[in-house]
């Protein structure tokens, strides 16, 4: 059944940074235009939960902070409860940094270990380091897959000490190390098809038969991939909130000369302007093209999703009933997570 109704909520209105564990929000909600003193002001954890808004019954835990994770992108659970995170301190170590220091190996891939069960990490690893740019990752039984661009690794602990002593090339057709940050490969979802799907690259990969095949594809999106029950993907890019491929771009892919790929990354906002609207809790002139007009209101916060990005249909138990199937992407400009409910009964 086609998609072809989409609304938007902001279920998630939250501050750049961490949060102190347990704390339940008894604060208004929505909580309106906060007043700021200072743009950017730099908070502990138990200082940034003051600042966090959510919905009644939601609240916000600490799993990890500063020293124990630093500069982390993206993370990835394995089957014992750890946490796998990707660091990128190479990102924009200066305001116009050149080349040659943006691609020091500088990026690592670390685990962190909750040994006390109480629900924050507290042991730090680096599985592995000396990385450029690293921006992809997926925990397997078979090894940990990292994306750095142009390539894919598999890594793999052979002896049982969370450290990566081996490294073998899957493809080097991941992106360009010369790309831009904002704009390079990455993702590696696993779907239900056992396929890892990927963002702005032409290149997905599976496990089969103990080997690891490459596959060509459409390159859709800008950063992260998810799925929901019916195996469609999501992907969305800058300021378009959230595309869908009802039509695998396998199928797409069969003739090298088609031009029109209807039914692949198919834009779920339409006509309906609230899908892409954003309600900062305070100013948030710091955005992209903010200097133009219609970007920001007249109080200074962002109109609409600019850097929208890592979509998540959520399809777990942990949170109750009426989330499931829901889409969270991320704003990161405006500091908030949006929840998207997306209406499949079609007219």
């Amino acid at each position: 059944m086609p998609l072809n109704k989409l609304r938007i909520i902001s279920l998630l209105v939250i501050a750049t940074g961490v949060t102190a564990a347990g704390q339940q929000s008894a604060k208004p909600f929505p909580p309106g235009l906060q007043t700021v003193t200072q743009e950017s002001p730099v908070l502990s954890p138990e200082e940034e939960m003051k600042t966090f808004f959510m919905p009644p019954g939601y609240h916000v835990e600490l799993v990890a902070s500063e020293p124990l994770v630093m500069d982390p992108i993206l993370i990835d659970f394995d089957a014992d409860g750890r946490m796998w995170a990707i660091e990128l301190p190479g990102y924009m170590p200066e305001i116009n940094p050149s080349d040659a220091v943006e691609r020091e190996p500088t990026g690592r891939i670390v685990v962190l270990e909750d040994t006390n069960n109480d629900g924050k990490m507290d042991k730090r690893t680096v599985f592995k380091d000396g990385l450029i740019l690293p921006r992809a990752m997926k925990v397997l039984d078979h090894g940990v897959l990292v994306g750095e661009p142009p390539n894919v690794w598999l890594l793999r602990d052979t002896n049982g000490d969370l450290k990566a002593d081996t490294k073998e090339l899957v493809t080097d057709t991941f992106g360009r190390m010369e790309s831009s940050v904002e704009h390079n490969a990455n993702s590696l979802f696993w779907g239900l098809d056992n396929w890892l799907y990927t963002s702005e690259v032409d290149t997905q990969v599976r496990l089969k038969d103990n080997k690891f095949e490459v596959q060509k594809t459409i390159a859709r999106g800008q950063w992260g991939a998810t799925q929901d029950d019916a195996g469609r993907i999501y992907r969305n890019t800058n300021e378009s909130v959230l595309h869908v491929d009802v039509v695998p771009t396998k199928y797409f892919t069969r003739n090298p000369t088609l031009l029109r790929t209807r039914g692949s990354y198919e834009s779920l906002e339409g006509d309906n302007n609230e899908v892409n609207a954003t309600w900062p809790v305070r100013p948030t002139t710091g955005v992209n093209r903010g200097y133009q007009a219609g970007v920001l209101r007249a109080d200074g916060t962002l109109s609409n999703h600019t850097s929208v990005c890592s979509p998540i249909v959520y399809r777990g138990d942990r949170l109750p009933q009426e989330l499931y199937g829901n889409v969270f992407v991320a704003e990161p400009a405006a500091n908030l997570v949006s929840r998207i409910i997306v209406d499949t009964s079609g007219p």
